[in-house]
């Protein structure tokens, strides 16, 4: 199976770099997940917990999986 994504750009410029750049896009909120995660957990920061919760609510409201 193929799956093949077309834009015209320059007009659809911003959607072609949303599609091109979701690896970034997913390392990103992975690298922000670990951090809150070891913000609570080395530095007893539980504030960094509420704010991990909140992350992972938004992150799964969007059909996103981050593990």
């Amino acid at each position: 199976m193929k799956a093949r994504l077309e834009f015209y750009l320059p007009e659809d410029l911003e959607e072609f770099n949303h599609a091109t750049n979701g690896f970034n896009y997913y390392m990103a909120l992975v690298e922000m997940d670990e951090w809150l995660r070891s913000e609570y957990k080395y530095n007893g920061n539980e504030e960094m917990w509420e704010v991990r919760n909140k992350l992972r609510e938004i992150i799964s409201e969007n059909n996103v999986k981050i593990e």
